[in-house]
């Protein structure tokens, strides 16, 4: 049975001839298989939108005040990275140690429209051949979009971490025009440079996370947002990718503790335990892909498990603190390393097998 039904099964009340699974489970250790050595990586972000990825590195923009600054580029691929187009170069800096301008991250809805933000937020309406400045605030700490409509949270922050003095803010824009406008859940948010924004098949969803204090947001069918609950504190949330539902796992207090993985089939109003697994470091990122679950883990390993959490396999030593988006239940991209250094994989088959991607020359 694929990874989703048993998902599904585990927290539908509503099929009483049909015998779910267990909803817990104690995982065994992770099984034994060669992994790849982490290539050399040159990235500071990377997306990918169905064959195109668009990598954000930098290079060299010596200025008067500055000889030794450096400038964020946005190119593109479509051949994984054996030739890449570049775009326009952005009078910003890519790394947050106190300068006046900086981005980290980039992310394209669609070819066209596109941003790159972190201490500031910039967007392109014409592939990455020019990009506009827009004032938001800043950290923008989380940028998605989903069809027409892009979503951004955006912090109160000066320089340094938790350096935050009003709560964070909450906005939503319109892709094709660039408007954005600030949304009112009806409370305030903690002050905090800290969260995300997780789009699944049926719903967007924000957390908003101040220590152990969790703000979990779903938007509406009316396009008003209310407040939820998750799990449990330090919870990692991820979509079902080509699925209904949301899972969240529960990371643990002491790092080798067990992470508890949960799931919501109705927009986390209820959530049930599928797994427990331990692992052999911190998680740092989570995908359900539809016949898997693949996991990141701090010391650089992605593992995967495809019998619901019993046992996981290793398929990639990728480098530090990996991360993971998938488009789809196949496709998927990962970032992993140091800041600046990052190496960008791709996956076509669900995360069983990842190649590395090679930075613009």
């Amino acid at each position: 049975m694929l990874l989703v039904g048993i998902l599904v099964a585990g927290c539908d009340s509503d099929s009483p001839d049909t015998v779910a699974p267990p909803t817990s489970r104690s995982g065994g250790s992770e099984g034994a298989t060669t992994s790849t050595l982490p290539a050399p990586g040159h990235f500071v972000g990377g997306w990918a939108v169905e064959k195109d990825i668009w990598g954000l590195t930098s290079e060299p923009c010596p200025r008067p005040d500055n000889d030794k600054a450096r400038c964020g580029v946005v190119s593109r691929t479509g051949d994984n990275g054996a030739s890449w187009t570049r775009g326009a170069r952005l009078d910003v800096g890519t790394t947050n140690d106190g300068a006046t301008a900086s981005v980290t991250a980039v992310h394209f809805a669609d070819p066209q429209h596109g941003w790159v933000y972190n201490r500031n937020l910039l967007a392109t309406f014409n592939g990455g051949r020019r990009w506009v400045p827009v004032d938001l605030g800043n950290p923008v700490v989380a940028l998605e979009a989903s069809d027409t409509t892009a979503y951004a949270l955006v912090g109160s922050c000066g320089y340094g971490v938790g350096n935050c003095n009003a709560p964070m803010r909450l906005y939503e824009g319109t892709i094709a025009t660039g408007r954005w406008r600030f949304l009112n859940p009806g409370f305030e948010l903690p002050p905090t440079d800290v969260g995300n924004i997780v789009v699944s098949r049926s719903g967007i969803y924000a957390i908003v996370v101040r220590g152990l204090e969790q703000v979990f947001l779903a938007r509406t069918g009316g396009g008003r947002w209310e407040r939820r609950s998750l799990p449990c504190p330090r919870a990692l949330v991820a979509p079902i990718q080509g699925q209904e539902g949301l899972v969240a796992a529960c990371r643990p207090p002491a790092p080798t503790g067990p992470v508890e993985l949960q799931t919501s089939s109705d927009g986390g109003r209820t959530w049930a335990v599928v797994w427990q697994h331990a692992f052999s470091s911190p998680l740092t990122s989570l995908a359900v892909t539809g016949s898997a679950t693949v996991i990141g883990l701090e010391n650089g390993d992605v593992i995967r498990s495809v019998d619901n959490g019993m046992r996981f396999a290793a398929v990639l030593q990728a480098g530090a603190a990996p991360t993971m988006r998938f488009a789809d239940a196949e496709d998927g991209t990962l970032l992993a390393g140091t800041p600046g250094e990052r190496q960008l994989y791709r996956t076509g088959d669900g995360g069983a097998t990842w190649r590395a991607v090679p930075p613009p020359a």
